[in-house]
């Protein structure tokens, strides 16, 4: 997900347009609905972004390199755990200054991908912390019945966004008329950061505590998703 920035807006704000074929004939009350329905949508949109619409580059690097890492040590490879650790850390300050993160209690976020997730009863939000988006995918809405035109669909409109074109990926949502969701993993900034300091001291004279502080940061990992349906419904954020 390299590529991709602030998709949210571009997706959220197309995806309550219908499909071509499907456009009505224009009047003044329709217009009038739909010029109020369309600014619902932007302001959703907006809302969205704001909170986890754009990804960290450089947050997604340095968990790829965290991870790379931890293989490292697993190798017996010190010194190339070393760097990556290194590297890791300054691709988190850099990301630390990309303006990417947002705040949340991490009781609002979800614990996996999956959003079936047992009733019970939502426990008391502890306190606000910054999340920094380090990766983004868009998966079949809960609701919708796979088949293997929705599932093309949505592997098209994935290669879009990878290649950082949040247009043409929601043309083809809307296209195929596929209701999706856009889940962003996100991890706590400041305790990344620690984990990382920690790692580093201690990779040469116990690897085994740095690697347990590497895996401490990829446990860490929380998301959150969007709606984005491809039919004529509006979109609608969600946890």
């Amino acid at each position: 997900m390299k590529k991709t920035g602030l998709v949210l807006s571009v997706l959220l704000a197309s995806a309550a347009v219908p499909a071509w074929a499907d456009v009505p004939a224009v009047t003044p009350a329709s217009a009038q609905a739909a010029q109020g329905a369309a600014a619902a949508t932007a302001q959703l949109a907006d809302t969205a972004a704001q909170d986890f619409g754009r990804l960290s580059v450089d947050g997604n690097t340095a968990f790829e390199e965290l991870t790379l890492a931890r293989n490292a040590i697993f190798d017996g490879d010190l010194d190339g755990a070393q760097k990556l650790i290194t590297d890791a850390q300054q691709a988190l300050e850099r990301a630390r200054a990309d303006n990417t993160a947002f705040q949340k209690a991490q009781e609002e976020l979800m614990p996996s991908k999956a959003h079936q997730q047992p009733v019970r009863p939502a426990p008391a939000a502890g306190p606000q912390v910054a999340w920094l988006p380090i990766d983004g995918e868009l998966v079949l809405d809960e609701t919708v019945q796979a088949s293997s035109e929705k599932t093309a669909a949505l592997a098209a409109a994935n290669r879009h966004l990878r290649a950082g074109d949040a247009s043409r990926a929601s043309d083809v949502l809307r296209i195929a008329n596929v209701d999706a969701d856009y889940v962003v993993a996100a991890v706590p900034l400041e305790q990344a950061r620690a984990n990382l300091k920690k790692a580093a001291q201690f990779i040469k004279s116990n690897p085994y505590k740095a690697s347990e502080a590497l895996r401490a940061v990829e446990n860490s990992v929380r998301y959150a998703s969007v709606d984005i349906q491809g039919g004529s419904q509006q979109a609608g954020a969600k946890k």
